[in-house]
């Protein structure tokens, strides 16, 4: 459970929503309906584009006060013991980089940062995802989530907004959670974990829609919530929602007990996106026969599978001809000579050699607003066509000409 304060766009006063006790009813399969599973439901996305609506690459020396905006001050929810200030925000290499510092500020005895797109962007349905990298240190609370867009507006607050928790990780564990926190008569959540390195980079995210919210780490799902007709009072699911990035020190969740020698320690963000998921199966062309050509007006060739591809052809022929696969999941696999592209994990050269579809031949389609199309691999890059000087890759973390083709 999260207790939330966060500045409104209008006005630079700091607005506190104050809620409910830990006594309050907690209803932990509010969201599950296990009579009608969500895995079975027509509505969830069966085949799916993705296509890119907003992003931060992160790429700059400071933050893009356009995309994101700080909270600052003791917000004084969940009995965290951190002072927000925009000095532990930091936009360097690449990364966003939020920081937890033993530092006695405002009268709390840590300081960390805090931002979100409030009043900025702000979506309804899709994929959100960033790659991010965690400290795991006793007494700190990193979190990837979203509130409901209408959370300042008269008589809603939280948890009546919604909360969507993408990903959070208390202390040293290996424990990442998925949460959603709503308002059924009472307030009510429902959540999943999984584990994982959380000290290395990964992908988390969501993807969302009217019948439903999963979670994945690195393209792998491990939790979803059934919110498909407003079921168990999930109204709020079907708003805009806003995202938030924060470092926590102490609270509820992780408790207050914190490892003050493992300070200063840092949350790493090296991206988020956000994706429109076009559920119109016409929009990705299986079964089709397509070729891959890259803005150099040149082919990518499988090469029978003989050695890494490349996109250096003229003219297509039966090496630059691929068919269109249903992956299953909304993603879909490239087949040549009778064997599949694999994006390799982004560690070497793409090659077409596989004889069978396991993750790293999955690959999601992407339709570009200018009528090209991009395909991004299981590791969150996007397949290079290198301009056709040397071999394919699946290792773009952005889409530039490079990693666009037309058929």
């Amino acid at each position: 459970m999260k207790l939330h304060s966060l500045f409104l766009p209008a006005s630079a006063a700091l607005v506190t929503f104050l809620f409910f006790s830990a006594s309050c009813t907690k209803k932990m399969d509010a969201a599950a309906d296990e009579k009608v599973p969500l895995e079975d439901k027509k509505a969830a996305v069966q085949a799916a584009a993705l296509q890119l609506v907003w992003q931060d690459e992160f790429n700059g020396s400071s933050l893009d006060l356009s995309k994101w905006g700080y909270e600052n001050g003791d917000l004084g929810v969940n009995n965290e013991q951190q002072y927000y200030q925009t000095p532990n925000v930091a936009v360097t290499g690449g990364n966003l980089v939020i920081t937890a510092r033993k530092q006695s500020v405002g009268g709390k005895p840590y300081t960390s940062g805090r931002i979100n797109s409030n009043g900025k962007f702000s979506k309804r349905y899709g994929r959100i995802e960033a790659r991010i990298k965690l400290p795991a240190v006793q007494g700190l609370w990193p979190a990837f989530w979203m509130l409901g867009s209408n959370i300042g507006q008269p008589g809603v607050g939280w948890p009546r907004c919604g909360e969507i928790d993408i990903m959070e990780h208390v202390n040293t564990g290996n424990t990442v959670l998925g949460t959603i926190h709503w308002w059924n008569t009472a307030y009510s959540y429902y959540g999943g974990n999984t584990t994982t390195s959380p000290t290395n980079y990964h992908i988390y995210a969501i993807e969302w829609d009217a019948a439903g919210i999963r979670w994945f780490v690195d393209g792998v799902q491990f939790h979803s919530a059934n919110i498909l007709n407003n079921i168990n009072g999930t109204e709020e699911f079907h708003n805009n929602f806003f995202i938030i990035l924060n470092l926590a020190v102490g609270g509820n969740l992780p408790g207050q007990v914190i490892n003050d020698s493992a300070l200063p320690a840092t949350m790493m963000v090296d991206y988020v996106r956000v994706y429109n998921i076009v559920d119109n199966p016409g929009d990705i062309p299986i079964g089709s026969v397509i070729s891959l050509r890259g803005n150099n007006n040149q082919y990518a060739s499988g090469e029978n599978g003989t050695q890494a591809m490349r996109c250096n052809r003229a003219t297509v022929q039966a090496w630059e001809q691929f068919t269109v696969v249903d992956a299953g999941g909304g993603k879909v696999a490239l087949r040549s000579m009778s064997k599949y592209v694999s994006s390799e994990n982004g560690t070497q050269p793409i090659t077409c050699n596989r004889a069978t579809i396991g993750d790293w031949e999955k690959f999601d389609w992407i339709s570009n607003s200018d009528g090209t199309f991009s395909l991004r691999g299981n590791n969150g890059n996007y397949i290079s066509s290198e301009n056709g000087v040397q071999a394919m890759t699946c290792n773009r973390p952005a889409i530039g000409g490079w990693e666009k083709f037309t058929n």
